[in-house]
């Protein structure tokens, strides 16, 4: 068990399983969620259609990429997810959250001398402002001694806990109904993570309009609980 990973994926850290709700509320506006079983739809379809073929073939391609210390192709994967991510508030919160999660990361013993490669050989690597989540997140895997498979679980369950967990507060769904749409989810998870860890980078990228827009639409809304 790899407990630097178990780290960077608790949602006790402050920033590695940040609250995020993806477009779920302007779901829920729109009585798109509205139940458990309506929560668990919405969250697989957010995972094999939007977050999993963009974010997770970042994460896996950075990890891959860190542990060979092929920085430009970490910088390379991080511009491609800027590019990709097309809601603002999304787009937005992906470079805070990464910011931040690197700034942490700099206090921890067992990151901090990967963290001076990192800024020493990746283009424009002591800009800190730049660098998305799911890159950062992909790099401390790499650094953590993780696979890209393992990484990539790690990311996809503290993104999954982190929705079913919005889910839980504004629909509102039990807690115990949102342990168990996590449990029902276990599979699919490693499933999605096996056929990523290996995809090449060029290949990541989504095509999600409808998500897309209701990402968009959640920055509108009279009231919101979560950052997105």
């Amino acid at each position: 068990m790899n407990l630097r990973l178990l780290q960077l994926s608790d949602s006790a850290l402050p920033i590695g399983g940040y609250t995020h709700s993806w477009g779920l509320e302007a779901a829920i506006a729109a009585r798109l969620a509205s139940d458990a079983a309506s929560l668990e739809e919405w969250v697989r379809a957010w995972m094999f259609h939007a977050f999993g073929p963009l974010e997770g073939v970042i994460v896996a391609s950075t990890c891959r990429a860190a542990a060979d210390g092929d920085w430009p192709t970490v910088g390379r994967a991080n511009a491609i997810l800027t590019a990709s991510i097309a809601p603002p508030s999304i787009r937005a919160a992906s470079r805070e959250m990464g910011e931040q999660l690197l700034s942490l990361a700099s206090t921890w013993v067992w990151s901090r001398e990967g963290l001076h490669r990192f800024e020493a050989g990746a283009p424009h690597g002591r800009e800190w402002g730049r660098w998305n989540h799911a890159t950062v997140f992909g790099m401390l895997g790499a650094i953590a001694g993780g696979s890209p498979h393992e990484t990539l679980l790690a990311y996809f369950h503290q993104a999954v806990v982190g929705l079913i967990g919005a889910g839980v507060r504004a629909i509102p769904v039990g807690h115990t109904h949102g342990q168990q749409i996590l449990a029902y989810l276990h599979e699919e998870i490693v499933g999605l993570a096996a056929s990523l860890a290996d995809r090449p980078l060029d290949s990541a990228g989504a095509g999600c309009p409808f998500y897309e827009v209701l990402c968009d639409e959640q920055t509108r809304l009279y009231s919101r609980l979560f950052r997105s």
